[in-house]
Formats: C-alpha cells, structure tokens, sequence
C-alpha cells in the first residue's frame, strides 16, 4: 500500500469523528507526518550523498 492510499483512508476514518474530537486530531497528524516521509527522505539521502562525497576526498 502507498502513502498516498494510506493517507486517502486515514482521511475517510477522520470523518467519523466529530469537530474537536482528539482521535480527529490524531489522524489530521498522522496524515501531515505521512506527507513529510518523502521529502523527509529525500533530504537524508542528500545528505548522505554530501558526506558521502566529503569522505572520498
């Protein structure tokens, strides 16, 4: 399953709950962390090119 289908039945799940529920929230976090992990990721491995290319000078 991918990210994105993740997210699309977190936000199904959401609508369940009423305004102000806390389980609402969680899930609204939950998707805004799942739509970070790839530029999260992204960022690591440019990272790592970085140091990567420092070591082998």
């Amino acid at each position: 399953m991918k990210i994105g289908e993740i997210v699309e039945t977190l936000i199904s799940v959401k609508k369940d709950y009423p305004f102000g529920d806390y389980r609402k929230e969680a899930v609204e976090e939950a998707c805004n962390l799942l739509d970070r992990l790839p530029r999260m990721a992204e960022a690591d491995s440019s990272e790592l090119l970085e140091v990567l290319e420092r070591y082998e000078r």
